[in-house]
């Protein structure tokens, strides 16, 4: 007879791991000094490695966005190491003074509140200033929902680019929606789940053809993946009364090829885009410069779409 454990017994094998049993087979002679950048779980506590929580164990200091959600990570594997808030406020601040202590011979460790410290997260300013006064910087590599992500959402994984944030910017914002249209590989950006039924709404306006996977509460109890059209997954959405957790978004490439042939939704795309910043005239020179399509053409769809 097979026995499949409950949740609640699969979490308890999960924290009742003896990390210092962990420290002991590895040895603190393994790590030398220096700053390490350690990926945590981005939901399921049972995704970080032996090797993190060696390091965590080991630190002379940690590294976190906010202590209060680092402590609860830490503390569930018995460790009682330091913990010092780190972030784009204090930076400047604390940037010497950890400086100084890496100069000593310590070992640092930076985690973010969940996954790849970094991606998306403050961090490139400390270990910028490490590569510069020589300090060595180590990776100690995890969950991360961009990886994570691409590959469960059936796009095309050969190829593709990670843009953050989407830009509040009106500016940067039509810039980033240029960049998809143009592109002909996976995108991948991240959104909070406050701001997603706007993105989603811009995004419909534009390319509502276009397909696009979210995956929400990766790795969590109530994870969600939803694929289709921009346009459907749009529509689901708005009927939605409140949309909760962490969410990755996935759009598919472009369908023109490499001799830069778009179609004419694609065109349309850029049309609806300026229109309402541009005149007619205006739109079919940028476009057709843009593109290297004939004017005529373009001229043609805006009237067709009037």
């Amino acid at each position: 007879m097979l026995y499949l454990k409950t949740k609640q017994e699969n979490e308890n094998m999960v924290l009742n791991i003896n990390t210092e049993a962990i420290i002991n087979q590895l040895g603190k002679n393994n790590f030398l000094p220096g700053l390490y950048i350690v990926s945590t779980p981005i939901g399921n506590l049972a995704d970080i490695s032996i090797r993190a929580l060696s390091i965590l164990a080991l630190s002379d200091l940690i590294l976190c966005e906010d202590t209060r959600n680092s402590r609860k990570l830490i503390s569930k594997y018995g460790i009682t190491c330091t913990l010092k808030a780190f972030h784009k406020f204090n930076s400047t601040k604390e940037i010497p003074n950890i400086l100084n202590k890496l100069k000593s011979g310590l070992i640092i460790s930076m985690i973010s509140d969940a996954g790849t410290p970094l991606i998306s997260d403050p961090g490139e300013s400390i270990v910028k200033k490490c590569i510069d006064e020589k300090i060595k910087v180590f990776s100690i590599p995890g969950a991360s929902s961009v990886l994570g992500g691409i590959v469960i959402s059936g796009m095309d994984t050969s190829k593709f680019t990670f843009l953050g944030f989407i830009p509040k910017n009106k500016k940067l914002r039509e810039q980033f929606l240029e960049q998809i249209i143009f592109s002909n590989e996976t995108l991948i950006v991240y959104e909070s789940s406050k701001r997603i039924k706007s993105l989603l709404n811009y995004l419909n306006l534009h390319i509502s053809d276009r397909e696009i996977v979210i995956v929400r509460e990766m790795t969590k109890k109530n994870e969600e993946v939803i694929r289709g059209t921009i346009k459907y997954v749009n529509n689901l959405f708005f009927k939605r009364e409140s949309i909760k957790g962490e969410i990755t978004v996935f759009i598919n490439g472009g369908t023109f090829n490499k001799k830069n042939k778009f179609s004419n939704s694609e065109i349309l795309s850029l049309i609806n885009l300026y229109k309402k910043k541009y005149t007619d005239k205006e739109i079919v020179l940028k476009i057709s410069n843009k593109l290297n399509v004939k004017k005529r053409t373009v001229y043609q769809l805006i009237i067709d779409n009037k």
